[in-house]
């Protein structure tokens, strides 16, 4: 991390929530990271629950915000090849997009991309690179 980081505290399942100045990111065991979301103002992270951050502003006033968990979560899942648990989040979460395609694909899972895409080339590419040729 480039910039400093305020704080942080231990959420669900191994993944570090941390504040820097503008923004909540999280850090998983395989060194992974992310932006949760971003900052009006600098806080510093007391504790974390499933969807709730607690933390207190610059005037120490408690402030609880709501974050969404599900890409860390997710990549924990994949980290544990939770396969059953990765393939239900991906069927009722809003994961999609380039990015999450482009990160199975980095960590050497295409089978699981194949269920993000639509795109008939793309499914074609993911589908011979993970050997299923049936759906290529």
């Amino acid at each position: 991390e480039t910039v400093r980081v305020k704080s942080g505290a231990w959420a669900v399942n191994g993944v570090f929530v941390y504040a820097t100045l503008n923004h909540i990111k999280y850090c998983i065991p395989n060194g992974d990271s992310g932006v949760i979301r971003t900052l009006d103002l600098p806080v510093y992270v007391t504790r974390v629950t499933k969807d709730t951050l607690y933390c207190l502003d610059r005037e120490c006033k408690l402030r609880t915000l709501s974050i969404d968990m599900t890409e860390p979560l997710f990549k924990i899942a994949l980290m544990r090849k939770q396969y059953g648990q990765v393939i239900s989040m991906i069927r009722s979460s809003s994961l999609c997009g380039h990015a999450i395609i482009a990160y199975l694909q980095q960590k050497g899972y295409p089978e699981v991309a194949l269920h993000f895409v639509e795109d008939k080339k793309t499914r074609f590419n993911l589908a011979i690179e993970c050997g299923n040729l049936e759906v290529a």
